[in-house]
């Protein structure tokens, strides 16, 4: 068999151990590691863990990543030539211990083995989860390369040129635009340019785990009778015929915003728009907190919160190599 064609996955250890084989077979056509493990391996030499030297094309998900002393078995560390972390790679939505009710329920749905994993490797597991998922999945898992999960959110990371800006993630990855040239791997001189970068996505929490990820930017106008900042919370609902998506313009909470400024999030939904938005509901609430004397606002002063536009964007996606 032509080592070019085989394609190891490997999990937490086992992707590890995968590049162990692939330092022994020279010439292995692709690794696939699913939340390689943290403990003895992240931040050590190359030959010690799995590297983009142990394939042709090395591809890795991280989803744990928190750091063993937080109870995060996965390693942060870039380590092959394409490293996604979706929900920036360390909490998973849905695996908040917090979360009780989801350990009986998959107790009584899916038996004692699933449950224990829900409890204590939730996000360790999650990989193979969306490695799984994107298989066969219709909907496209891409990660946008970004500096930081921050920059991402903030809609920074935007475009999705071949070879640069987005990749797929998952089985498909070698899809990639930019990635192959007349359907073989470009050698490792090309693929070197891709290693050490973050490529960031938002999934969701249960099946369908892919979503489809936007950008929202909101002008806000400032008509000279409007403060010159407030603060709150503010929400939109986006209406399309393939559904409604519900969204938080303001995720981290109540926050300051100055009129005549625009501010940008990504959101993500698994509700398709198909570029159709027939209308968007704007819904603010202002912030009174007693502990700031500035966002007291009883009788003197006006809490309303005055837009300009808002723009909906859909990610740019690649096509298929």
């Amino acid at each position: 068999m032509d080592p070019g064609e085989i394609h190891i996955i490997g999990h937490s250890l086992g992707a590890h151990t995968a590049g162990y084989a692939g330092a022994l077979v020279p010439g292995l056509g692709r690794i696939t590691g699913l939340d390689p493990a943290e403990p003895y391996f992240q931040g050590m030499p190359a030959h010690v863990r799995l590297d983009p030297s142990d394939a042709e094309l090395v591809d890795v998900i991280h989803t744990d990543g928190k750091g063993i002393f937080f109870l995060g078995y996965g390693m942060s560390q870039p380590c092959g030539h394409l490293d996604f972390y979706p929900n920036d790679g360390k909490e998973q939505p849905g695996c908040d211990i917090t979360q009780t009710p989801l350990v009986p329920l998959t107790l009584i749905r899916d038996g004692l083995e699933e449950a224990s994993r829900v409890l204590v490797a939730c996000n360790h597991v999650r990989a193979i989860k969306l490695f799984i998922d994107s298989i066969s999945t219709k909907c496209p898992y891409i990660g946008h390369q970004c500096k930081t999960y921050g920059q991402f959110k903030e809609g920074r990371c935007f475009t999705c040129k071949p070879g640069s800006g987005c990749a797929i993630m998952g089985y498909h990855a070698d899809s990639t635009p930019g990635l192959l040239d007349n359907n073989e791997i470009q050698p490792q001189s090309k693929l070197q340019e891709m290693v050490g970068s973050k490529y960031f996505l938002t999934t969701g929490k249960e099946y369908p785990y892919c979503h489809r990820m936007y950008r929202i930017s909101t002008e806000l106008a400032h008509p000279p009778f409007a403060e010159n900042w407030v603060q709150g919370h503010l929400k939109a609902s986006i209406y399309s015929p393939s559904g409604v998506i519900h969204a938080e313009l303001t995720p981290s909470g109540d926050m300051k915003l100055e009129h005549g400024a625009t501010y940008t999030t990504v959101i993500s939904h698994p509700v398709d728009l198909g570029g159709n938005v027939r209308k968007v509901e704007l819904s603010w609430e202002y912030d009174m907190n007693v502990l700031e004397p500035r966002t007291l606002c009883l009788f003197w002063c006006n809490d309303h919160l005055y837009v300009k536009n808002v723009l909906v964007e859909e990610m740019e996606m690649p096509g298929r190599g």
